[in-house]
């Protein structure tokens, strides 16, 4: 029996939102899906049962469809953010789909201004905190609001935060006029989910046989297909989406000396990914195509005869690099796959020195490239070999 899709509508309570809401609404449900909206198919509830009851709801849908214009919504003091905020971070935490739409003022002075200014203050803000990120950027873009030429009491600031978050977990924003009909744009967007889901209906029997394999290669099979969709016509589309998802997989380790043996020790442990970097060979130099995360983009390029750049000695290489800045107290693995170099940052702890690493180089390699988040490392590394 066919069941229908749960999509969970997101917004702040705006008036200016509120017969958009209400389109959307009714035509999921004319379309079959299972539309799901505070207090239209759940609640109302008390104050002090109202988030958890969201979440509950977030985390049982199929798709989170969020809409962001003017105004922020409740804030609260115990999450540290909004109400819409939270649903979104129960949307992401719970890897459902999320589709942003953001009216077409809000999206030109975020996306042409106000994300440069934000970005820059966080940086400033690392530098100042030992390269800690701000658990909120409530102030810094309450700050950057203030600054900006165009300010105004009828934007709350939040929502620059709130958007700026969106677009650091590599959410697509799409803008959106309300004066215009904006339910077409949004039933385009269900037809290509449609679209790409019949791309994998030959693979359902290889798939489910994947799936019924163990939670890993659950994992897998989820990342393989969305990963691609950074893919176009033989290219990537959006580089530093592709980074900042593959990113998200590549977890903390332990480091072992002759392991699987009476004298197997453990030397010490490496942090999850906190960054990485994209090089493309043209010209006879390595391009910075993308960064993530804390990786710096300041090196845009390196000249193919320069022996002191570990991107460089990567792409000459056949096997896999690793190299450790004692400074950063960071392991750098650059891996060369067809017209590009690949840089993975990963934060170790203090034991580790110059010497150490050099000494015990192939434990370090080892446990890097076989363990669980190799899956999902070798997959994009195979992709890129594959594209222009």
């Amino acid at each position: 029996m066919a069941e229908p899709a749960k999509v969970f509508i997101s917004s702040a309570a705006e008036t200016g939102l509120s017969q958009l809401r209400e389109q959307v609404h009714s035509e999921l449900k004319v379309m079959e899906h299972f539309p799901q909206m505070y207090e239209k198919d759940f609640g109302p509830w008390p104050p002090q049962e109202l988030v958890e009851n969201c979440l509950e709801h977030v985390v049982k849908s199929d798709i989170f469809l969020l809409f962001v214009s003017h105004k922020s919504g409740n804030y609260l003091d115990s999450y540290k953010a909004t109400v819409t905020h939270c649903e979104f971070q129960a949307a992401h935490q719970n890897n459902k789909h999320i589709i942003v739409f953001v009216q077409d003022e809000i999206y030109r002075l975020f996306w042409y201004d106000l994300r440069f200014m934000i970005a820059e203050m966080v940086e400033e803000y690392k530098k100042k905190n030992q390269g800690m990120d701000p658990d909120t950027y409530r102030n810094i873009a309450e700050e950057a609001w203030k600054k900006h030429p165009e300010n105004s009491g009828s934007i709350d600031s939040y929502v620059w935060g709130f958007l700026y978050d969106i677009y650091k977990k590599g959410y697509y924003l799409e803008q959106i006029s309300l004066g215009v009909d904006t339910i077409k744009t949004i039933k385009r967007y269900f037809s290509d989910l449609f679209r790409k889901g019949s791309k994998y209906l030959a693979l359902k029997v290889e798939i489910d046989e994947q799936i019924s394999e163990g939670p890993t290669y659950r994992k897998h099979a989820e990342f393989t297909s969305r990963i691609i969709e950074y893919l176009h016509e033989g290219e990537l589309s959006n580089p530093r989406m592709f980074l900042e998802y593959l990113q998200r997989f590549l977890k903390k380790g332990s480091i072992y000396s002759k392991p699987g043996t009476v004298f197997e020790k453990l030397l010490g442990e490496y942090e999850s990914c906190s960054g990485s970097t994209l090089y493309k060979e043209t010209e006879g130099k390595l391009q910075l195509i993308a960064s993530s995360g804390m990786a710096s983009d300041d090196n845009i390029a390196f000249s193919l005869d320069d022996s002191t750049s570990y991107v460089v000695t990567a792409f000459e290489s056949e096997n896999p690099e690793l190299f450790y800045n004692e400074k950063k107290r960071q392991l750098y693995l650059a891996i060369k796959s067809g017209h590009y170099v690949i840089c993975f940052h990963y934060p170790i702890d203090s034991f580790w020195s110059e010497e150490t690493v050099q000494r015990f180089k192939e434990d370090i390699m080892r446990d890097i490239i076989e363990t669980e988040p190799s899956l999902f490392r070798d997959f994009a590394i195979k992709l890129l070999g594959g594209i222009k």
